[in-house]
């Protein structure tokens, strides 16, 4: 965006346009983002990690229907 000369103004910082000092902010931004879809990535694999070990573990969503219900329905 900021390539085609379009500006981001983020209203506690100012304006980011094409200057160094905004190039840096965005790109602390940008490995900020990168860093908490990392954590949540972690956090979501040592999650089901710790699940996984439940004897009642159960991968996936569970069915909305049981299979008697789809039976019924099953002609």
């Amino acid at each position: 965006m900021i390539d085609r000369g379009i500006a981001v103004h983020i209203l506690n910082m100012g304006l980011l346009d094409n200057t160094p000092a905004s190039k840096l902010v965005r790109n602390i931004f940008f490995a900020f983002a990168e860093f908490e879809r990392d954590m949540i990535v972690e956090r979501t694999q040592e999650g089901k990690a710790i699940a996984k070990q439940q004897p009642n573990f159960k991968e996936g969503r569970p069915h909305k229907y049981t299979k008697k219900q789809m039976d019924q329905y099953n002609y």
